[in-house]
């Protein structure tokens, strides 16, 4: 084992991880806007003709990514919570916190398990570079190494709100959840720019233990929560950790996605499938109008409720421009008043 190595063993043993790491191309070569583009979400948006989201479309059933997030539009306890829990001194070191190495005593200086001295910054090079990601036995010093090493090119190339920004986006929550935005919409049902201090505390306490017990993360929620408040940056509060952990537990349990949600389903799928052609795109425009799209379905909702008992069980409708041929609405079923929503009743 490292930790028992003598010191300048160890150190001969650095010296050999540091030059076979320097031998490696860094993914922190790719700049900002190369990693930005390169994000791809889970779903394509369906748009209307004046860019209103319809739908959302399940297109990547192996990971749950959201959209990109600016960091202006998370909110401002979020990013809080994340610093003070994952880099307190993210904003003061280049790259590779050599205080909080320091600390370490040094038998765990490169020990896997330990969490402490690896920064924002390197953990960004971790999710952006495959040769990096932590495996199941945690990573090997050569790993360790090439972190510190691309984790200080990025400083060098990158402002320190885009290594955030970047960060926030592809660092992985629990189970499928990747990004700000998928974990926003997922646990809490809202954008990151709203999230509270107390939804941040849980968001930060995920990254130490992605697949933790819901007691578990609500006892690392709390802590975080309680050094925001004495870092003034909540307000001061008795922090209810017994209330933390019921948040968690229902927090953590709304984790069933729909392959698709929204107005449009079937004419959703379709406009994907077509437009798409097997290639990954963010959004998709129709020619659909969002208000008539929803007074249509709303309408064939009614109308079957007043039916009811009548022996009709299901509708469809479709709304053509006369003068274009252009469709403005499809309601392919009345959705959760039908027995089978999935079939598209204006192509059945």
């Amino acid at each position: 084992m490292f930790s028992r190595l003598s010191r300048p063993c160890a150190l001969f043993c650095l010296s050999v991880a540091l030059v076979a790491a320097g031998a490696r191309p860094a993914a922190a070569a790719a700049s900002f806007d190369e990693v930005k583009r390169a994000f791809r979400p889970s779903d394509t948006r369906v748009l209307d003709r004046d860019g209103e989201l319809l739908q959302r479309v399940r297109t990547d059933a192996t990971v749950r990514r959201g959209q990109w997030v600016a960091l202006a539009d998370v909110s401002p306890a979020l990013r809080t919570a994340m610093l003070l829990s994952e880099d307190k001194r993210f904003y003061e070191h280049s790259g590779v916190d050599w205080r909080a190495v320091s600390a370490a005593a040094w038998g765990n200086l490169w020990n896997t398990k330990t969490r402490g001295a690896s920064t924002i910054t390197m953990q960004l090079a971790g999710l952006l570079d495959d040769d990096l990601r932590r495996g199941a036995g945690g990573r090997s010093l050569t790993q360790k190494v090439g972190q510190t090493l691309d984790a200080q090119q990025f400083e060098r190339r990158w402002r320190k709100d885009q290594i955030l920004e970047a960060y926030l986006n592809t660092v992985p929550f629990r189970g499928e959840i990747v990004g700000i935005d998928a974990l926003s919409r997922t646990l809490f049902g809202k954008a990151p720019s709203g999230l509270d201090a107390r939804e941040a505390a849980l968001a930060a306490a995920l990254v130490r233990a992605p697949n933790a017990k819901p007691a578990q993360v609500a006892q690392r929620a709390c802590e975080v929560l309680r050094t925001m408040e004495s870092e003034r940056t909540v307000a001061a509060s008795k922090t209810d950790c017994e209330a933390m952990d019921m948040f968690a537990s229902a927090a953590l349990q709304r984790r069933a996605f729909d392959p698709s949600e929204g107005i449009a389903p079937h004419l959703g799928r379709r406009a994907v499938k077509e437009a798409t052609s097997g290639l990954a795109v963010d959004s998709v425009r129709t020619t659909l109008r969002a208000p008539l799209q929803r007074f249509a379905l709303a309408t064939l909702q009614q109308h079957l409720r007043e039916l009811r008992g009548r022996h009709v069980e299901d509708g469809a409708l479709v709304v053509l421009d006369n003068a274009t041929g252009e469709v403005l609405a499809w309601v392919g079923s009345s959705g959760p008043l039908s027995q089978a929503a999935e079939v598209d009743g204006v192509l059945a």
